[in-house]
């Protein structure tokens, strides 16, 4: 019986996965990571929704979530803190490569 493989969750082409309260996205192999911590929730009708959201692009080459912080904010939702981490995860791994 061959074994199942486990689908990873990819958001515009990057993966994406959560352990707790914090958000990891991006390649693993590059040098920079966005890192995303919900800092506070809110029960919205049956689902709890972030109502503030730390982003963090951060060097990748050591421990994960560990690297040096070269960029952060505090947005109130997930969707915008996605939406501006993705956009200075890019600008930042272009400027490095």
């Amino acid at each position: 019986m061959a074994a199942k493989k486990k689908k990873i969750l990819t958001y515009n082409g990057k993966p994406i996965f959560r352990v707790d309260n914090r958000i990891f996205y991006g390649n693993l192999d590059d040098k920079l990571i966005l890192v995303l911590d919900i800092l506070e929730t809110e029960k919205q009708g049956d689902i709890e929704a972030a109502t503030k959201v730390l982003v963090q692009v951060m060097d990748n080459s050591g421990e994960l979530g560990k690297g040096q912080v070269f960029r952060k904010a505090t947005r109130d939702n997930l969707y915008k803190a996605l939406d501006i981490g993705e956009w200075w995860l890019n600008a930042a791994i272009k400027q490095f490569a």
